[in-house]
């Protein structure tokens, strides 16, 4: 017995099949190629504009690329651009009347979602919360996603050109902090000693960061360096999807001269049961912990979408502090939901594109369209699949004693079934040269048998996994992004 993941992997061809099926498909607009100074860019329809929603908040996606280890292991990219938001490929089985269990993909389709590709991307897309930034308002960033997803990736590339664009707007001293937190727990990221601070909450109703050490600077390179500063001294941890999985909620924040600020807050990573298989009770605990305040994070997001005046903030230590984000009307925010390609993670990703739809308001789950994946067998070949215009080119090839003259319309099967007396007459009566023949044919006919086994032992030797809860004892702690 397989689990599904797992059964998911073992079918790999036929799942791959069927994607590459669904993208060649002339009705699915795929995402155009990135344009080259060599190859221009073909006109295509324009990508929407991210959706803006009641509360000042947009959702944004990025899906990483599909790493190298995971590729050794099977796993297949269950996740397609589309012109406009992207699909998620479900593989699945179903019984069939008369045909038994059939493999079916199941692709969800997420048009509404704005998506981005590339690192440049991730800071082009975002830039407008730096703008906000610079009008003297509020702006806040959340990435969100399973652990390994590529959240703190994408934090580090917006971190390193947000202080630029600050400082060139001539908003100094630019004043930065940075903290964790580590379930209820607070600790300050910029101090060598990471000593903890505490939340308190002040006569104007929001909770404070007390203690907190505060450093004020003018040169770009200098935030930058802080801000990375503050990212290696977060808690992390070894887990079976990341070998550095981030174990804490760290928030940065940039506070302009001008009033305005800017809040990067890289969430921890939301876990199920196949990254929790092998932690500890420890580990356990803290999955739990942060897997709850990132629900009491939706459900504010969502009800500051849906413009209701209740936002349960309360109801966690990150969205206390994060009080003013949440409620202020004119308040920017956004959120990229970070994702993993990986057909394993297929149930993480479509949970985690499950709540970015409802954050920007829709109620209704994402188009679903099933596809039976028949999988092409291996056909046989050999003279007894010739038809007579393919026996007649191979022996046009061969090299026989004397020249050979086939009856019209004579096939590869039929010639089969003729010995050395009845093949005679085509080769002017000489029963060397039809022996020659009736060997080529059943020397060709052992080669093909031969090249029928080669394929066979290719399909069966695809990948054998009995249980994905492997995946959750190790994982690489540098991963590198498979070749294409």
């Amino acid at each position: 017995m397989t689990d599904k993941r797992a059964r998911r992997i073992n079918d790999a061809k036929a799942y791959k099949q069927g994607v590459d099926v669904f993208r060649a498909d002339p009705s699915v607009v795929l995402s155009p190629p990135q344009k080259t100074k060599t190859a221009p860019r073909k006109r295509v329809a324009p990508r929407t504009s991210p959706k803006r929603l009641r509360g000042n908040s947009r959702v944004f996606c990025r899906a990483r690329p599909i790493f190298e280890h995971e590729s050794e292991r099977g796993e297949w990219e269950c996740v397609s651009p589309l012109d406009q938001g992207l699909a998620v490929h479900e593989g699945i089985e179903k019984p069939r009347v008369g045909k038994g269990l059939v493999k079916v993909l199941r692709h969800h389709t997420y048009p509404s979602i704005t998506r981005i590709d590339s690192d440049d991307e991730v800071y082009e897309q975002l830039r407008y919360l730096v703008e906000k930034t610079k009008s003297g308002s509020m702006a806040t960033l959340f990435m969100y996603g399973m652990t390994g997803s590529g959240k703190t990736y994408s934090t580090s590339i917006f971190q390193s050109k947000a202080p630029f664009e600050l400082c060139d707007a001539g908003l100094l001293p630019i004043t930065t902090i940075g903290y964790e937190l580590v379930g209820s727990r607070c600790f300050d990221l910029l101090n060598e000693e990471k000593n903890e601070v505490f939340l308190r909450v002040g006569e104007d109703g929001a909770t404070h960061v007390c203690g907190v050490n505060k450093h004020q600077a003018s040169a770009p390179e200098e935030i930058v360096a802080l801000l990375q500063r503050a990212a290696a001294n977060r808690e992390t941890a070894a887990t079976g999807t990341n070998a550095t999985s981030s174990r804490s909620h760290a928030v940065y924040q940039l506070k302009a001269a001008n009033g305005g600020s800017l809040t990067m807050i890289d969430l921890a990573g939301n876990e199920g049961n196949i990254e929790t298989a092998y932690h500890s009770k420890e580990q356990m605990t803290e999955a739990a912990e942060i897997n709850s305040s990132l629900m009491t994070l939706r459900k504010c997001l969502q009800a500051r979408a849906l413009g209701q005046s209740h936002v349960p903030f309360r109801e966690s230590a990150l969205t206390r502090v994060l009080r003013d984000a949440l409620i202020t009307p004119d308040a920017e925010t956004a959120l990229l939901a970070c994702v993993s390609p990986a057909c394993s993670h297929l149930e993480r990703t479509q949970a985690t594109l499950k709540a970015a739809i409802q954050l920007m308001g829709e109620t209704k789950p994402p188009a679903v369209v099933e596809q039976d994946i028949h999988v092409k067998g291996i056909r046989l070949g050999g003279p007894k699949t010739w038809d007579a215009e393919a026996l007649r080119s191979w022996v046009a090839q061969q090299d026989f004693a004397g020249p050979v003259v086939l009856q019209a319309g004579l096939t590869g099967a039929a010639a089969m079934k003729l010995t050395v007396p009845r093949l005679a007459p085509m080769c002017g009566g000489n029963q060397d040269i039809a022996k020659e023949l009736f060997a080529a044919l059943r020397s060709a006919t052992k080669e093909a048998a031969e090249k029928d086994k080669e394929l066979r032992r290719d399909l069966k030797n695809g990948p054998k996994v009995v249980s994905s809860h492997d995946f959750s004892k190790q994982a690489p702690s540098k991963p590198v992004v498979a070749k294409k």
